[in-house]
C-alpha cells in the first residue's frame, strides 16, 4: 500500500533536487550568493555550512529550495555586487530557467537510461506471452508463458519467426 506513495515521494524527490540544482549551479556561476541549499521543506533537521552556503536537509521530505542572496528584497542585502536583484536581466533569467533546463536534461537521461536497458520497441507481427493469471479465460484456453500469438481470428502474421 505505502510502496507507491513512497515511489512517488522519491521520484518527485529526485525531480526538485534535480531542479534546485540547476538553479544552484547557474546562482554559483553568476557568482550569486547562494545563502542556502535546501532539500526538503523547512525546519531544518541537519544543516553544514561549506564555504559560504548551507547545505541543509528538511522535516517534509517533499520539496527543496536555493535561497539566493537579494531574492527578495533589497533591505537585507550585505553583499550588494552578489546580489541576486542586482544582477542583469539576462542572468536573473538564467538562473530560473536552469532549473527546467535540469529537469528536460534528466527527461533525456531517464530516456536513455530505459532504452539502453530494454531497447527500442519495434513491431514484430507476434506476441509473446509473457505472464498468464492463474484462473484467467488465458489459462483455461491453454496459454502458458512463452507461448508466440501469430494469428488472430483467422488473420495471420505477416512475418514468420
Amino acid at each position: 500500500m505505502f510502496t507507491p506513495i513512497l515511489t512517488f515521494l522519491a521520484v518527485l524527490s529526485v525531480l526538485v533536487l534535480v531542479h534546485e540544482l540547476g538553479h544552484f549551479i547557474m546562482a554559483k556561476r553568476a557568482k550569486v550568493w547562494v545563502e542556502e541549499f535546501g532539500f526538503g521543506l523547512p525546519p531544518r533537521i541537519f544543516g553544514i555550512t561549506i564555504g559560504e552556503t548551507i547545505y541543509s536537509i528538511n522535516w517534509l521530505p517533499f520539496g527543496g529550495f536555493v535561497r539566493l542572496h537579494g531574492e527578495q528584497q533589497e533591505e537585507g542585502v550585505t553583499k550588494p555586487r552578489r546580489a541576486f536583484l542586482n544582477k542583469n536581466k539576462r542572468t536573473r533569467i538564467s538562473i530560473i530557467v536552469a532549473g527546467v533546463v535540469m529537469n528536460f536534461l534528466l527527461a533525456i537521461v531517464c530516456f536513455g537510461l530505459v532504452y539502453s536497458f530494454s531497447g527500442i520497441p519495434r513491431e514484430t507481427g507476434v506476441v509473446r506471452i509473457v505472464d498468464v493469471a492463474s484462473g484467467s479465460p488465458a489459462q483455461n484456453a491453454g496459454l502458458v508463458v512463452g507461448d508466440l500469438i501469430k494469428k488472430v481470428d483467422a488473420q495471420v502474421s505477416m512475418r514468420e519467426y
